[in-house]
């Protein structure tokens, strides 16, 4: 079976990540799947390597590219064409595959998480858009605490690392060469540039305190995955990004959230809402039997 990942994400590397998410719960699963992901331009496709998952990257476009008339001769539509997938799992950005969804001969799964409902019609240049749920096999809510205006089915959050998969504490310390003693903060932020920078004014009194804080952001070669390290931290400090919070969450980690401002996505409800929430299962693991489902 041939499972391509899409996401036209352009922000942070959160949109890679929930591909490699997959990857890894394919792997977990045993499932014998050829997997790819296919993205927009993008400064982290180094993070595909480390996964060894094939990656293709295209530039972006907009709706005139991607308009009923054009789509052939996009990019995006002659790349999932070449790969030819029996699955095509869509990350959010289902308005770039909207003029030829359906003439897809595959199935067709989309992820949503907390998205302000705005996101599912809108205008562009020359027409009104609007999300088709029927045009979809699988439509999956990837976190809680929101509902969808057309029938969805709802998976726990997905996280890139099972509970076993990450390193022991003593091996995480020593790795980072931190004291078995020592008060540890991880402060990571891979979203917007220079947000890591501004929120770090709010928080630098950890290191004044006695803290030993590794400052981690994947636009400068930080920590990547990060939650591989995560035993080795007593606190987390980061952004309140799909991956980052529910990484935290999933762990159990004690964590200081802060949310980055986004178009539609709205990281202050999954703070107020989620942030005592706990759950056992990956959703990522979920995610995949109901893929092998189709």
């Amino acid at each position: 079976m041939r499972i391509l990942y899409y996401t036209g994400g352009t922000t942070g590397s959160g949109h890679l990540v929930r591909g490699l998410t997959l990857a890894n719960a394919f792997r977990r699963a045993g499932a014998p799947v050829d997997f790819s992901i296919l993205s927009v331009n993008t400064e982290y496709g180094r993070f595909a390597d480390i996964f060894e998952v094939p990656l293709v990257q295209i530039p972006p476009e907009d709706e005139t590219a991607l308009g009923p008339d054009r789509y052939r001769g996009s990019a995006l539509f002659r790349a999932i064409e070449a790969a030819a997938p029996d699955v095509l799992v869509v990350d959010i950005h289902w308005f770039a595959l909207d003029s030829f969804i359906r003439e897809l001969p595959c199935r067709k799964v989309i992820l949503i998480r907390r998205i302000d409902p705005r996101y599912f019609r809108f205008r562009v240049a020359d027409r009104e858009l609007a999300f088709r749920p029927g045009d979809w096999d699988l439509v999956l809510r990837t976190e809680p605490g929101f509902d969808l205006p057309f029938p969805s089915e709802s998976v726990e959050p997905l996280v890139l690392r099972g509970r076993d998969e990450i390193l022991p504490a003593a091996d995480a310390r020593a790795d980072l060469e931190l004291g078995l003693e020592d008060r540890t903060c991880l402060f990571a932020f891979s979203g917007g540039v220079g947000k890591g920078a501004e929120s770090w004014s709010s928080f630098s009194y950890l290191e004044d305190e006695g803290w030993k804080v590794i400052r981690s952001d994947n636009r400068e070669g930080g920590l990547f995955p990060a939650v591989d390290w995560y035993n080795a931290f007593d606190l987390v400090v980061c952004g309140a990004g799909y991956n980052a919070f529910w990484e935290a969450r999933y762990f159990r980690k004690e964590a200081f959230f802060v949310p980055c401002e986004t178009r539609f996505e709205d990281p202050v409800g999954r703070i107020a809402l989620c942030s005592d929430y706990e759950f056992e299962e990956n959703g990522a693991d979920q995610a995949v039997r109901r893929i092998l489902a189709l």
